[in-house]
């Protein structure tokens, strides 16, 4: 998983406490950074931005002008949890620190561009990337959760007899179609791969198989361009929050789950069914990818 560290701006330009407002702001202008760090000897003690110098005499000095309380992130944090923060705390850039020390700094421009290619194009939906961030998410916050692995039927002969124009222009309905039927705040949707499509659900196994048999009949009742049939299978593994305690197995990781669901979903699609339910198993509660 990409993190802060791997993106930051390197090159860190900072500041004193005793500098003038007036050589920060020619600072600012020179560099063209609208926010920079406060350190005293090495040590981070502030920030300070172009916001905050506009209300300031030039000769007051920048202790007086910058905020002290400073939101930083380890270099070693992911770009979810970056974003979350300068979401959190409605900021334009973090300082990012290794232990005590400030070693660069990462916008929310720079870091909305770079989440920006974990989403798919074709559909807008979230990249398989982001599944697994959002199921710890979810194991995190002490919610159980179940996952739909749902793999279109022969999907290959629509690219080679149609055209990949066609192809595209069916998955991005499928996309449609299955948004459609899931439920803000309980249902995430991703693209896994070419015309397969992954949903975490924080709902139960048994609620998780309803919804993804509704998903497999949305897209057969579907009318798709051309006359052509579409259809889907579909498999589902729920995943249970679980402590390891010596002398127990090793719980299972969300990769395992999400590899349950899809053994399940070519299950499905082998024997004819609409949905093949897995089973379910105990995750890990924390570092559970």
């Amino acid at each position: 998983m990409q993190t802060v560290g791997e993106i930051m701006t390197k090159e860190l330009v900072t500041v004193k406490p005793e500098d003038s407002v007036a050589r920060v702001a020619n600072l600012m202008e020179r560099t063209k950074i609208g926010g920079l760090p406060v350190v005293e000897g090495r040590r981070l003690v502030g920030i300070i931005t172009s916001r905050d110098i506009r209300r300031c005499h030039p000769n007051r000095l920048i202790a007086d002008a910058m905020t002290k309380e400073v939101v930083t992130i380890p270099h070693t944090c992911s770009l979810w949890e970056a974003k979350e923060l300068v979401e959190r705390h409605c900021i334009e850039r973090l300082v990012v620190v290794d232990g005590d020390y400030p070693v660069g700094v990462v916008t929310k421009s720079l870091l909305y561009a770079e989440l920006g290619k974990y989403i798919d194009a074709l559909t807008g939906l979230h990249k398989a990337e982001f599944i697994q961030r959002k199921a710890l998410e979810l194991l995190q916050d002490g919610k159980e959760i179940a996952i739909i692995f749902l793999d279109l039927d022969n999907f290959g002969a629509v690219d080679k007899e149609l055209g990949h124009v066609v192809g595209d222009e069916i998955l991005c309905r499928v996309a449609k179609v299955l948004g459609s039927l899931v439920e803000e705040g309980f249902d995430y949707l991703f693209r896994y791969a070419g015309d397969e499509f992954v949903v975490v659900t924080v709902k139960s196994l048994e609620e998780a198989r309803k919804l993804a048999l509704r998903m497999v009949n949305a897209i057969s009742e579907e009318k798709w361009p051309l006359g052509i049939k579409v259809a889907a299978s579909a498999g589902v593994a729920g995943g249970r929050r679980a402590s390891p305690r010596q002398g127990d197995f090793e719980p299972y990781t969300v990769s395992d789950l999400i590899n349950m669901s899809s053994l399940a979903s070519t299950r499905a699609k082998k024997e004819g069914r609409q949905v093949v339910i897995a089973g379910e198993i105990g995750l890990r509660e924390a570092g559970c990818i």
